[in-house]
């Protein structure tokens, strides 16, 4: 997979919103008869294309993140994974530390997915409320559109959350034989 942090990732998430929506709406475009119609339809459009780019972009990135870091607690079994020690010249308290800091990190990335599918479903149904309202024949390929991005999107959260817990399970475990107290760690910064 090529690097999801990239312009491009946006850009044919982008495409792929503001094409499909403007199959959608194309007809209501070309028949709309007011300048404040024409316009709420290419807000529509340009809105679906934003949406879309922004969650398959962030998606991409939490599931690569999520898969490397994977990757490294797998490849180290059941110890800290080296890569982190390192990162904290070896000192195991230190990163201890840093594990509770990525285990809150992840915590909220996944209410950053929650609430990124949550637009995209107001989103991606918009066009297809509109087609209804006018009673166009492309209702049907607009709800098509619209459930197949959902299914991609919602295998996509499931790698992710596959991983998420991965993660969390492996990170308490590591606290828990490390014998790691958070309450004690929370009162030495008081």
């Amino acid at each position: 997979m090529k690097n999801p942090k990239s312009f491009t990732t946006f850009l044919e998430g982008f495409n792929l919103g503001a094409i499909l929506a403007l199959i959608s709406l194309g007809g209501a475009l070309l028949n709309s008869q007011t300048i404040q119609i024409y316009s709420l339809i290419l807000i529509l459009i340009v809105t679906n294309g934003i949406v879309v780019g922004v969650v398959r972009q962030y998606l991409l990135i939490q599931l690569t993140l999520t898969k490397n870091m994977t990757r490294s607690f797998k490849q180290s079994k059941d110890q800290v994974p080296g890569r982190l020690l390192e990162m904290r010249n070896y000192k195991l308290a230190d990163t201890l530390k840093l594990l509770v800091g990525i285990s809150a990190r992840l915590r909220m990335n996944m209410c950053g997915v929650v609430v990124l599918m949550l637009l995209l479903l107001l989103t991606l149904f918009l066009p297809t409320i509109y087609t209804y309202r006018l009673a166009s024949d492309m209702m049907m390929f607009s709800l098509m559109w619209s459930f197949i991005l959902i299914i991609y999107t919602f295998k996509i959260i499931g790698e992710i959350n596959h991983n998420y817990h991965y993660l969390q399970n492996q990170i308490t475990y590591l606290l828990e034989i490390h014998q790691f107290n958070r309450a004690e760690m929370r009162q030495k910064q008081s």
